[in-house]
Protein backbone atom coordinates (compact mmCIF):
# COMPACT_ATOMS: atom_id res chain seq x y z
CA UNK A 1 0.00 0.00 0.00
CA UNK A 2 1.46 3.20 -1.46
CA UNK A 3 1.56 6.08 1.64
CA UNK A 4 1.97 9.01 -0.53
CA UNK A 5 -0.57 11.01 -2.22
CA UNK A 6 -1.66 9.46 -5.12
CA UNK A 7 -2.62 11.57 -8.42
CA UNK A 8 -5.48 11.61 -10.30
CA UNK A 9 -4.80 9.99 -13.81
CA UNK A 10 -6.10 11.75 -16.73
CA UNK A 11 -8.42 8.79 -17.55
CA UNK A 12 -9.97 9.44 -13.42
CA UNK A 13 -10.35 13.23 -14.25
CA UNK A 14 -11.90 12.37 -17.49
CA UNK A 15 -14.04 9.84 -15.64
CA UNK A 16 -15.31 12.04 -13.07
CA UNK A 17 -15.58 14.62 -14.99
CA UNK A 18 -17.91 12.89 -16.78
CA UNK A 19 -20.11 11.72 -14.36
CA UNK A 20 -20.27 14.97 -12.73
CA UNK A 21 -21.71 16.82 -16.11
CA UNK A 22 -24.51 13.77 -16.83
CA UNK A 23 -25.66 13.22 -13.60
CA UNK A 24 -25.83 17.54 -12.84
CA UNK A 25 -28.22 16.98 -16.16
CA UNK A 26 -29.76 14.05 -14.73
CA UNK A 27 -31.19 16.07 -11.72
CA UNK A 28 -32.20 19.04 -13.86
CA UNK A 29 -33.80 16.35 -15.55
CA UNK A 30 -35.81 14.39 -12.98
CA UNK A 31 -36.62 17.69 -10.88
CA UNK A 32 -38.41 18.17 -14.13
CA UNK A 33 -40.16 14.72 -13.80
CA UNK A 34 -40.73 14.92 -10.49
CA UNK A 35 -42.64 18.20 -10.72
CA UNK A 36 -45.23 16.62 -13.63
CA UNK A 37 -45.56 12.45 -12.99
CA UNK A 38 -48.45 11.34 -11.32
CA UNK A 39 -48.26 7.52 -10.81
CA UNK A 40 -46.47 7.07 -7.67
CA UNK A 41 -44.92 3.59 -8.58
CA UNK A 42 -43.31 5.77 -11.34
CA UNK A 43 -42.62 8.77 -9.04
CA UNK A 44 -40.46 6.28 -6.65
CA UNK A 45 -38.15 5.49 -9.41
CA UNK A 46 -37.75 9.06 -10.66
CA UNK A 47 -36.86 9.85 -6.56
CA UNK A 48 -34.43 7.09 -6.25
CA UNK A 49 -32.73 8.36 -9.86
CA UNK A 50 -32.34 11.63 -8.58
CA UNK A 51 -31.08 10.70 -5.58
CA UNK A 52 -28.11 8.52 -7.04
CA UNK A 53 -27.45 11.57 -9.69
CA UNK A 54 -27.29 13.76 -6.75
CA UNK A 55 -25.34 11.31 -4.74
CA UNK A 56 -22.56 10.84 -7.31
CA UNK A 57 -22.15 14.63 -8.10
CA UNK A 58 -21.14 14.75 -4.37
CA UNK A 59 -19.11 12.54 -4.59
CA UNK A 60 -17.32 13.49 -7.50
CA UNK A 61 -17.43 17.22 -5.90
CA UNK A 62 -15.96 16.18 -2.78
CA UNK A 63 -13.11 14.13 -4.58
CA UNK A 64 -12.25 17.46 -6.87
CA UNK A 65 -12.17 19.76 -3.36
CA UNK A 66 -9.97 17.27 -2.04
CA UNK A 67 -7.57 17.03 -4.57
CA UNK A 68 -7.81 20.92 -5.27
CA UNK A 69 -9.17 20.58 -8.89
CA UNK A 70 -11.39 22.54 -10.47
CA UNK A 71 -15.30 21.66 -10.21
CA UNK A 72 -17.01 20.78 -13.92
CA UNK A 73 -19.71 23.78 -14.45
CA UNK A 74 -22.35 21.32 -14.89
CA UNK A 75 -26.01 21.37 -15.64
CA UNK A 76 -28.19 23.83 -13.03
CA UNK A 77 -31.27 24.94 -11.90
CA UNK A 78 -30.92 27.63 -14.84
CA UNK A 79 -30.99 25.23 -17.30
CA UNK A 80 -34.60 23.72 -16.64
CA UNK A 81 -38.00 25.57 -16.13
CA UNK A 82 -39.52 23.22 -13.67
CA UNK A 83 -42.86 24.67 -14.02
CA UNK A 84 -42.90 24.65 -17.52
CA UNK A 85 -45.80 22.63 -18.79
CA UNK A 86 -45.64 18.54 -18.93
CA UNK A 87 -44.21 17.60 -22.15
CA UNK A 88 -44.14 13.99 -21.95
CA UNK A 89 -46.21 10.79 -20.11
CA UNK A 90 -45.33 9.10 -17.03
CA UNK A 91 -44.52 6.07 -18.93
CA UNK A 92 -41.74 8.35 -21.29
CA UNK A 93 -40.21 8.73 -17.97
CA UNK A 94 -40.01 5.30 -17.24
CA UNK A 95 -37.97 4.54 -20.60
CA UNK A 96 -36.35 7.71 -20.13
CA UNK A 97 -35.14 6.42 -17.04
CA UNK A 98 -34.31 2.76 -18.49
CA UNK A 99 -32.07 3.87 -21.44
CA UNK A 100 -30.25 6.33 -18.93
CA UNK A 101 -29.64 3.74 -16.59
CA UNK A 102 -28.54 1.14 -19.96
CA UNK A 103 -25.53 4.41 -20.87
CA UNK A 104 -24.86 4.56 -17.50
CA UNK A 105 -24.04 1.27 -17.35
CA UNK A 106 -21.90 1.13 -20.58
CA UNK A 107 -20.44 4.22 -19.17
CA UNK A 108 -19.42 3.52 -16.26
CA UNK A 109 -18.15 -0.21 -16.87
CA UNK A 110 -15.91 1.86 -19.49
CA UNK A 111 -14.58 3.58 -17.11
CA UNK A 112 -13.65 1.36 -14.37
CA UNK A 113 -10.82 -0.49 -16.17
CA UNK A 114 -9.22 2.96 -16.65
CA UNK A 115 -8.83 4.02 -12.82
CA UNK A 116 -6.23 3.11 -10.48
CA UNK A 117 -6.92 4.58 -7.29
CA UNK A 118 -9.11 2.52 -4.68
CA UNK A 119 -11.56 5.10 -4.26
CA UNK A 120 -12.17 6.06 -7.88
CA UNK A 121 -12.89 2.33 -8.51
CA UNK A 122 -14.81 2.00 -5.39
CA UNK A 123 -16.98 5.02 -6.36
CA UNK A 124 -17.45 3.62 -10.25
CA UNK A 125 -18.28 0.25 -9.14
CA UNK A 126 -20.84 1.96 -6.68
CA UNK A 127 -21.93 3.71 -9.42
CA UNK A 128 -22.51 0.74 -11.56
CA UNK A 129 -24.20 -1.41 -8.47
CA UNK A 130 -26.34 1.28 -7.84
CA UNK A 131 -27.17 1.83 -11.77
CA UNK A 132 -27.95 -2.08 -12.02
CA UNK A 133 -30.35 -1.81 -8.94
CA UNK A 134 -32.84 1.12 -10.57
CA UNK A 135 -32.41 -0.80 -13.91
CA UNK A 136 -33.63 -3.84 -12.12
CA UNK A 137 -36.58 -1.49 -10.39
CA UNK A 138 -37.62 0.05 -13.57
CA UNK A 139 -37.51 -2.94 -15.60
CA UNK A 140 -39.94 -4.57 -12.84
CA UNK A 141 -42.27 -1.65 -12.82
CA UNK A 142 -41.90 -1.88 -16.97
CA UNK A 143 -43.27 -5.40 -17.14
CA UNK A 144 -45.91 -4.94 -14.25
CA UNK A 145 -47.25 -2.27 -16.26
CA UNK A 146 -46.94 -4.32 -19.67
CA UNK A 147 -44.99 -1.24 -20.94
CA UNK A 148 -41.64 -3.89 -21.71
CA UNK A 149 -41.17 -4.94 -25.00
CA UNK A 150 -39.43 -7.98 -24.69
CA UNK A 151 -36.91 -9.43 -27.55
CA UNK A 152 -38.71 -12.23 -29.87
CA UNK A 153 -38.80 -15.79 -28.50
CA UNK A 154 -37.49 -18.40 -30.31
CA UNK A 155 -38.18 -22.35 -30.51
CA UNK A 156 -35.86 -24.25 -27.75
CA UNK A 157 -33.44 -26.61 -29.57
CA UNK A 158 -33.68 -30.32 -28.81
CA UNK A 159 -30.31 -30.83 -30.25
CA UNK A 160 -27.17 -29.27 -31.01
CA UNK A 161 -26.74 -29.52 -34.84
CA UNK A 162 -23.17 -28.80 -35.98
CA UNK A 163 -22.62 -26.93 -39.42
CA UNK A 164 -20.59 -29.80 -41.60
CA UNK A 165 -20.27 -28.55 -45.04
CA UNK A 166 -19.06 -24.60 -45.75
CA UNK A 167 -20.94 -23.84 -48.77
CA UNK A 168 -22.43 -20.74 -47.16
CA UNK A 169 -19.19 -18.61 -47.63
CA UNK A 170 -19.65 -19.22 -51.32
CA UNK A 171 -21.80 -16.68 -53.22
CA UNK A 172 -22.47 -19.42 -55.48
CA UNK A 173 -25.19 -21.08 -53.69
CA UNK A 174 -27.44 -17.82 -52.70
Amino acid sequence: MESHHVRLTASEIGGLWTNYVSDSMFICVYKYFLAHVEDKEIKSVLEHALDLAQQHVSVVTKIFTEEKHAIPEGFTEKDVDIKAPKLFTDEFFLFYTKQMAKGALVTYSALLPHTFRNDIREHFMSCISSTMELFNDTTNIMLSKGLQVRTPYIPYLKEVDMVEKQRFFSRLDW
